[in-house]
């Protein structure tokens, strides 16, 4: 019968077009070879699928396929052990990779989590990138072990450092799950639900994973109504600083305090940073921050010197974007000769893992801020990457010993080493410490045994507002 027919012939990895044609003589046969054009219709379909970069499936490919296996799980009925479960994987602070090396290396950094996620992938996964450094795993009959190991392991292989541009960089990522539960689910509840749970794992503080849970959703509805408020927060001067002092081991007397962040909420009240810090820092408002910070701190510095209250230094704590921020040692010198406050007055705390992203960078202008005067802290550390390589090319001058090695003083003997430890690599390299989270008098005794410069803590005050500093200060009690 005359039509036509498209095959494929695999000795030859050819594909063909037959055509038949009847006609008063016969039937006429047309052979065509048509593999250029049936690759670059292949290429087009696979193009309108597929995330260009990883070779993942993109956002439209995830929800259907998505929507297909919870009509299938939902059809079939579902084990109590095991359930169709969504990963929701979003890479940290990936925005400061792309600033610090550029996008051709940041899309290279993509790249290379996209193989070695897809060398973890069984059988019965999926994966896909459904936002610029968002991906999706689907995990056909999970159950909440093998669900959590899938994102420990994630976790486990972003830990070894990438390549790019010749400099090692390591990410984290923070992970939701979620799992498929009675009809009416569907396929755009289970990602919002993953996609919840990510986020309350990024403001549990990053490289974490969570399992959804309702309330989540009554946080993430908590979260974006502050963020709403952030505009009113600055035009209505809610932001406030209370003062945490801190005392010099060596003579016991009063050498500065870390400046603190509060929001006064006219709905919720007085905040702290650990409520509202990640939703203002993910802001326009970020880099307005900066300068507020600095001008609030040397305002009151000022305020305080014509009262009499007797400060040597002022710490304030600075993220990694603000830090590496258009002319940031300008601005702050800038705002304290306005203040009339000297450079050598102000210390600017920085955590390890805000460094990562750009250590080179970093590395200038905290190199910058000390040639202007400015004292340089690494704060939390311990707690996080915690690389000697860092200490010997960083221009630090203080290491804050990370509260938690504080604490375990009463319950770990490691603990004691540990501290020891860091107090004389710092001071190997010409650095003070400092010890947060002092609360108790032996903690106290330990520390100062140990040769530690100055600590804070709840045993010397807690955080002040700032008359109640200036009263501390000048000889009243701590609150």
């Amino acid at each position: 019968m005359p039509g036509s027919y498209t095959g494929y012939y695999a000795p030859l990895r050819t594909w063909f077009e037959v055509r038949s044609f009847a006609h008063d003589d016969g039937i006429t046969v047309l052979f065509r070879d048509v593999t250029r054009e049936q690759e670059q219709k292949e290429q087009l379909e696979f193009e309108a699928s597929h995330d260009y970069l990883t070779g993942f499936y993109n956002r439209r490919m995830c929800m259907e396929v998505l929507s297909r296996a919870v009509i299938d799980a939902s059809s079939s009925g579902q084990s109590p052990e095991a359930s169709l479960a969504v990963l929701y994987i979003d890479l940290d602070n990936f925005k400061e990779v792309n600033d610090a090396f550029g996008h051709t290396s940041g899309d290279g950094l993509l790249r290379d989590f996209g193989k070695r996620l897809s060398s973890m992938l069984m059988p019965t996964m999926f994966a896909a990138r459904v936002g610029g450094d968002e991906f999706v795993v689907l995990l056909i009959d999970a159950t909440v072990g093998a669900a959590e190991a899938c994102a420990q392991d994630v976790l486990r292989e972003l830990a070894h450092p990438f390549d790019t541009s010749g400099r090692s960089v390591s990410l984290s990522a923070s992970i939701g799950i979620a799992f498929l539960k009675e009809a009416p689910d569907s396929a755009e509840m289970l990602l919002s639900r993953a996609d919840t749970a990510m986020y309350a794992a990024k403001s549990s503080g990053r490289f974490q994973v969570r399992i959804y849970d309702d309330a989540f959703d009554r946080g993430v509805r908590e979260r974006l109504a502050l963020r709403m408020d952030l505009r009113e927060a600055f035009a209505a001067n809610q932001f406030v600083l209370h003062f945490q002092p801190q005392i010099a081991l060596a003579d016991d007397v009063h050498c500065g305090a870390e400046a603190l962040l509060r929001w006064n909420h006219p709905e919720h009240g007085l905040l702290s940073p650990y409520a509202f810090l990640d939703v203002l820092l993910a802001s326009p408002y970020e880099d307005t921050l900066v300068d507020w910070l600095v001008d609030s701190v040397c305002q009151q510095m000022d305020a305080w010197r014509h009262a009499g209250v007797p400060l040597r230094r002022m710490s304030l704590n600075l993220s990694a974007r603000q830090l590496l921020g258009p002319g940031l040692v300008d601005r702050i010198l800038r705002i304290a000769y306005t203040h009339n406050i000297a450079p050598a007055m102000l210390d600017i705390e920085v955590t390890e893992d805000s460094l990562v992203g750009d250590i080179d960078k970093a590395t200038l202008v905290l190199g910058a801020l000390q040639k202007a005067g400015i004292s340089t802290s690494l704060d939390d550390f311990g707690s996080g990457y915690s690389s000697f390589g860092y200490l010997v090319r960083l221009p630090i001058d203080t290491l804050k010993i990370d509260k938690t090695f504080v604490q375990a003083l009463a319950v770990s003997a490691k603990a004691s080493a540990v501290i020891r430890g860091i107090i004389a690599l710092a001071r190997s390299l010409g650095m003070k410490t400092v010890a947060e989270g002092v609360e108790t008098e032996a903690q106290f005794a330990e520390l100062k045994d140990a040769g530690c410069d100055i600590i804070q803590g709840y045993l010397i005050s807690r955080p002040l507002a700032p008359d109640a500093f200036a009263r501390f200060l000048l000889g009243g009690q701590p609150a």
